[in-house]
């Protein structure tokens, strides 16, 4: 089966087609473009490349946030699109959760994404392999803190921290997904929705502004 893949959640936008977990095609775009502007290019370009087009794709897998507001709903507005179009099941992958899962490893994780002026994105996540040797989340808390050095220390007693995004993330969301539609999770449009551990700066705007 081939799948199509998206994160627009952080500033590099990415587009991955795979067979299965074979990866086909991936496409990384960290040009100061909003995501509305350069994801249909990627798209259409991971298209032209593969010699591959929607009417192929039997699975789309979406990354829902945490991290940019507008970036998540743009991946989530496309693939839902695309979704409805053809009548192509989803799977929804959150940012954190691709994140731990790219150490490829069993363990206590915690997965961290800046979040500007000291805040951060952190997944704590308890993975395991199952039966067929694949791993799967035992334990998954996400939350959103102000993550000082104190804090990080406290965390590292317990945890493997990864807190880098790499080129291999895509792959990674892509996996993820698969496993999770092998596991029935996959479905339509519908269960795509942003996943939010903070309030959007329009929304603190608007409640500083109420409260003065």
């Amino acid at each position: 089966m081939k799948i199509l893949s998206l994160d627009t959640s952080s500033k590099n936008a990415i587009v991955v087609i795979t067979q299965n977990e074979e990866k086909i095609i991936e496409l990384n775009n960290e040009e100061e473009k909003t995501h509305s502007q350069k994801l249909m290019p990627m798209i259409d370009e991971a298209f032209q490349k593969s010699k591959l087009s929607l009417d192929d794709i039997g699975l789309i897998i979406c990354c829902l946030g945490p991290g940019s507001f507008t970036g998540v709903r743009i991946g989530i507005a496309t693939a839902k699109a695309f979704a409805d179009s053809k009548n192509i099941p989803v799977v929804g992958v959150n940012s954190l959760e691709a994140l731990a899962y790219s150490l490829e490893t069993e363990g206590k994780i915690c997965a961290i994404i800046d979040a500007g002026h000291e805040n951060a994105y952190v997944g704590y996540y308890e993975i395991r392999k199952d039966e067929n040797g694949n791993l799967k989340t035992v334990q998954e808390d996400l939350t959103f803190l102000n993550l000082t050095d104190e804090k990080l220390k406290e965390i590292q007693k317990q945890y493997k921290i990864v807190n880098e995004q790499n080129d291999g993330l895509g792959i990674t969301m892509a996996k993820i997904g698969y496993t999770k539609y092998k596991n029935g999770k996959a479905g339509n449009s519908s269960i795509l929705s942003p996943v939010y551990l903070r309030k959007s700066q329009a929304e603190l705007a608007l409640e500083a502004k109420n409260n003065s």
